[in-house]
């Protein structure tokens, strides 16, 4: 009993002095790896587990991302331009209205009453002066709802409709520019039209009352249309809408302007083939020419 007694001392101190020696090898171990950790030397796959890693903080610079700018295609045309002409034309027509109110009132009734009469009112050279600049503001706004119609038809057409028009918007000053040349054109040639026809159909004095109410019509309208293509213009996302409306303005004005004719030249029952004849190739030819001799011109800029 003496003997078991002893062993399992000896086993016990045994045993106390390993467990020493495990402590004083794992305080060596990480001595260790500390000292490798310091030399900045690459530890083993087993000490880079149990050392946690350090992380570094630093700021990253990108370069900004950069616009390339395309190369002009309009040239030296710029909308500035189109922008000064109505900015004349509506100075020059300012200073003219100063001393020309009561003439509206006179454009209304050359419009609408077919009665020959002479007013030297209707005569003067600054109304006739002041009834052109308003026809020219006409001719010049028609011609910008005549481009946003064109560049309505390009958007909706496929390619192969589009008659060579795609680059509509690349040149857009010079396109505008040749719309307002194409209006101009328009109503220079319905208004010798008008003329020529009655003079023809009827006589003189007649074909003077139906050309004044032309022009009072197309001067009437400007009112309307020069707000229309300076708001076109600047807010093209409204096409649409500017486009329905002057589309009703200029309905309207020939649904009176043909009455007037139509009181004109109305005579007798056989005048009823006169007045087809005057609708089909006064109204309805020229306006289709007139739209496709603007897509003409405009497709040289393709």
């Amino acid at each position: 009993m003496m003997e078991d007694a002893d062993s399992i001392q000896s086993v016990s101190m045994a045993s106390d002095s390993i467990i020493p020696a495990k402590r004083v090898s794992a305080v060596h171990k990480a001595d260790t790896l500390r000292n490798v950790a310091i030399a900045g030397e690459q530890p083993d796959s087993i000490v880079a587990d149990s050392v946690p890693a350090e992380h570094h903080y630093g700021v990253l610079l990108t370069p900004p991302e950069v616009e390339h700018v395309g190369q002009r295609n309009d040239m030296a045309w710029d909308m500035s331009y189109i922008y000064g002409v109505f900015l004349l034309l509506f100075c020059v027509i300012g200073l003219r209205f100063r001393d020309s109110r009561k003439y509206i009132s006179v454009m209304i009734r050359n419009l609408i009453k077919v009665r020959i009469r002479s007013n030297v009112f209707d005569e003067t050279v600054r109304e006739t002066s002041f009834l052109v600049l308003l026809n020219l503001m006409c001719s010049c706004s028609m011609g910008v709802l005549l481009y946003g119609a064109i560049e309505m038809m390009v958007s909706r057409v496929p390619e192969y409709f589009s008659l060579g028009l795609s680059a509509l918007t690349e040149h857009k000053a010079a396109s505008v520019g040749i719309c307002m040349g194409v209006g101009v054109v328009y109503s220079c040639f319905m208004a010798t039209a008008y003329y020529l026809v009655g003079t023809v159909f009827s006589d003189r004095r007649h074909a003077e009352i139906w050309l004044k109410g032309f022009t009072a019509a197309q001067g009437l309208l400007g009112f309307i249309y020069f707000p229309l293509a300076l708001m076109l213009l600047c807010w093209p996302q409204w096409l649409e809408i500017f486009l329905w409306v002057g589309l009703a303005s200029f309905v309207l004005s020939k649904i009176v302007f043909i009455w007037k004719g139509f009181r004109i030249f109305f005579t007798q029952f056989s005048s009823w083939l006169l007045f087809l004849y005057y609708l089909c190739s006064l109204e309805i030819v020229p306006l289709i020419l007139t739209y496709l001799a603007a897509i003409w011109l405009c497709g040289f800029l393709h």
